[in-house]
């Protein structure tokens, strides 16, 4: 999964995304009649797609707040959030095959163009709801 193919998804679900010079936060989604993602047009490269599918994940589950939501409502979106990003960039049942193969993190890190970082979170997540 590309940042291009995230893009493309996202124009075909009919959900803007836009880049600005942002300096509190690097993204973040909206929701007005459709869905609006602004990244920081300081984002590149794995980070700019992390980000990306992460917003697209509140997008397509309709997972907004406020900043007067309560702590329990916002997290809840934020994991919802995560999950639909990890699902989309790194798909458990490909993860499996691999780490079958003998695969380690940083290699599945490599192999799915995410950092290693991201690609740990991912692994302890799948591992916690028992998918690999």
């Amino acid at each position: 999964m590309t940042t291009d193919t995230l893009l493309e998804f996202a124009e075909n679900r009919g959900h803007r995304v836009s880049y600005a010079p942002l300096s509190d936060n690097q993204a973040f989604s909206i929701e007005k009649k459709r869905c609006h993602v602004v990244l920081s047009n300081r984002l590149s490269g794995i980070e700019e797609k992390e980000r990306l599918a992460h917003e697209l994940g509140h997008c397509e589950y309709g997972g907004f707040y406020n900043l007067h939501s309560p702590f329990e409502v916002e997290s809840k979106a934020e994991r919802l959030a995560d999950k639909w990003a990890r699902y989309k960039l790194i798909p458990p049942g490909e993860v499996m095959d691999a780490l079958r193969q003998g695969m380690e993190a940083w290699e599945l890190a490599e192999h799915f163009n995410v950092s290693c970082e991201y690609m740990h979170q991912a692994l302890e997540y799948y591992r916690s709801v028992g998918l690999v």
